[in-house]
């Protein structure tokens, strides 16, 4: 019977390497059940850490040594309460009456992206980069005066990168951070100044989503990284001129690599930036892959390679992550700036925010066959409508007190 069974074993093997269809079938069944098995141990096992429950209040902390505390505000009074539609601050990038800006015109952060183009450049400017303090753009072999591309020749990334914070050591004084990101990458700089605002930037701190490649760790460009002004100094005084920069790496996109291996060489080191709940603030992945479980694929290095893990799915990302990389065009950048920075979810409801625009005024002088007319439409589009039409006159005392003046509407 052994005999047997091994004989047909080995017919069955024979055959399956004659038929190059049912070979790679078999073989890529097999492949997919060892990756799900991969997948479940790795979900099983201690390979994402958490730190849950271990917040430091070190924001708090920093506050209240300024006498200062922090406490929610009625978005329906701020946003719409004695503002008519024309008060320019409403949009305005960061309101300085905030907290954020408050932390604005506390923590200055410079914003350094390489762009592969200018509409890449463009949509930077025209979104989230309105939210650093300052934004430069470097390109190795272009430039563009329109929207501030400046040339930056160099034989390699790092020497790029070395010669750009050159260039903002001695153009910007006042600066704490630099913040390095690529142009298809979506940064909140509010979140990073509350994630920062605790530390010295005259210190050395050097911060990101944190990777190991032949025995170095650096910070991850795709996440997008972080240096505090005194590690700025310190890497200056190693790679004194921009000349010197282009000794300080030899290939294009390693740049990051290159400066996690001279930082280390200074004593400065990536650390651990995941929030209390183990979720990553600097995330290399969009919220596409990163939100949905699998999608980032286990083959992909940045499992085997990161120091720091977090969960993929719904709890991959802090609450206050700071970057989302890889997203694929222009114009989903500015949906992302408009989801973030100007769409309001009242969570209590709302007075102000919630009343209807006042109606149109009636057009004076109309013969009565345009005033016949003009009824008949109006008629028309009430019946399409899911509101009832005089629904503006039980909100007549809210819009005299939000315009200032009396409006009657006449159904």
């Amino acid at each position: 019977m052994i005999r047997w069974l091994r004989k047909l074993v080995w017919s069955s093997l024979i055959h399956l390497a004659k038929d190059q269809k049912t070979l790679f079938g078999v073989s890529f069944l097999f492949g997919m059940l060892l990756a799900v098995l991969f997948h479940n141990k790795q979900e099983s096992g201690d390979t994402v850490e958490t730190v849950k429950y271990s917040y430091d209040f070190a924001y708090e902390k920093w506050l209240y040594s300024k006498n200062l505390y922090s406490k929610n505000v009625n978005p329906d009074l701020t946003r719409y309460k004695h503002k008519n539609g024309t008060d320019q601050n409403i949009e305005a990038p960061v309101k300085l009456e905030s907290e954020a800006g408050f932390l604005f015109q506390t923590i200055s952060v410079v914003c350094i992206v390489f762009p592969s183009g200018p509409d890449w450049a463009a949509t930077v400017r025209d979104t989230w980069g309105k939210h650093c303090n300052h934004l430069r753009f470097y390109h190795p072999k272009t430039e563009n005066n329109s929207l501030d591309i400046r040339k930056l020749q160099s034989k390699s990334d790092f020497g790029l990168l070395c010669s750009s914070f050159h260039e903002v050591q001695a153009e910007v004084a006042d600066y704490d951070w630099i913040l390095v990101s690529t142009d298809d990458t979506f940064v909140i700089p509010e979140n990073f100044r509350y994630y920062t605002a605790h530390m010295n930037s005259s210190e050395t701190h050097y911060l990101g989503h944190a990777m190991r490649f032949w025995n170095t760790v650096y910070n991850w460009k795709d996440a997008g990284f972080a240096v505090s002004k005194g590690t700025v100094e310190k890497l200056l005084t190693k790679f004194g001129t921009k000349d010197q920069c282009e000794s300080g790496g030899k290939y294009w996109k390693n740049g990051d690599w290159y400066l996690g291996k001279h930082l280390h060489d200074l004593g400065i080191d990536p650390v651990d930036t995941r929030d209390e709940q183990g979720k990553g603030r600097f995330n290399g992945y969009s919220f596409r892959k990163l939100l949905f479980p699998g999608a980032v694929s286990i083959f992909e290095r940045y499992w085997k390679d990161s120091l720091y893990l977090s969960k993929d799915g719904p709890q991959c990302c802090s609450n206050f992550a700071v970057t989302f990389h890889g997203i694929l065009s222009t114009s989903k950048i500015y949906q992302l700036e408009y989801l973030f920075y100007h769409l309001r979810p009242f969570y209590s409801g709302g007075k102000y925010g919630n009343v209807p625009a006042p109606p149109p005024l009636k057009t004076p002088h109309l013969t009565w066959e345009e005033k016949l007319k003009e009824e008949e439409l109006e008629n028309m589009f009430n019946s399409l409508l899911t509101t009832p039409p005089n629904m503006m006159e039980k909100h007549v005392h809210d819009l005299d007190e939000i315009f200032g003046k009396r409006f009657h509407h006449k159904v």
